[in-house]
């Protein structure tokens, strides 16, 4: 194992024992004031295809950002994972949402995986909210160590069209370093509580 391969797994097994320490309270205070964050950011306001990942239990809580999306007249995209691949398939609604299966990481996504409805093939995306372990505030990213994203933005790169990436995470995610090689993408925006957060 490489020096950046050993670092990276450090820091992942770090960051998930940090995340398994968060209370369900501190999550959901969190996860609000980042939603308070989103209405606010001017890339949301002017952005019509937006990609957001659906939440496992150690992640902030999107399902009220994909909510908004709806209602803003938003066009909806969530990840679709296979084993060596991911796709952004678009959702039509909060029913469409409701009805998809669960998989077991205890997230929703449709159960074909059919790489012609990615959202590449229908005009790309305008912004990605995107996930990961550990982020430096200049937006240097740590996944979780299976690539989807970063190949994503290749891809994405590749026909000509590279959307806005924001990084949606708790406070203790954010660190001073993260370990990176050349095929590591940055994300343009971090969005994390404030400390003043809590008193608004």
């Amino acid at each position: 194992m490489n020096s950046t391969r050993q670092a990276k797994s450090i820091l992942r097994k770090e960051m998930k024992q940090v995340l398994n320490c968060l209370t369900d309270a501190s999550k959901s205070g969190q996860s609000n004031a980042i939603l308070k964050k989103v209405i606010d950011l001017d890339v949301y306001k002017t952005s019509r295809r937006i990609s957001i990942f659906l939440p496992m239990s150690d992640e902030v809580n999107t399902l009220p950002i994909l909510s908004m999306m709806f209602n803003d007249g938003k066009e909806c995209f969530i990840p679709h994972y296979t084993k060596d691949d991911m796709i952004m398939v678009k959702l039509a609604s909060w029913a469409d949402y409701e009805t998809l299966p669960t998989t077991s990481w205890g997230i929703k996504q449709p159960s074909e995986f059919d790489e012609g409805l990615d959202a590449l093939y229908s005009g790309g995306l305008d912004l990605i909210f995107m996930p990961g372990l550990a982020f430096t505030q200049q937006g240097t990213r740590l996944g979780r160590g299976k690539g989807y994203y970063d190949k994503y933005l290749m891809k994405c790169s590749q026909s000509g069209k590279i959307p806005h990436t924001v990084a949606l995470i708790f406070k203790e995610q954010l660190v001073q370093d993260v370990p990176t090689n050349e095929n590591d993408f940055c994300v343009n925006t971090v969005l994390f509580p404030s400390p003043d957060d809590s008193t608004r």
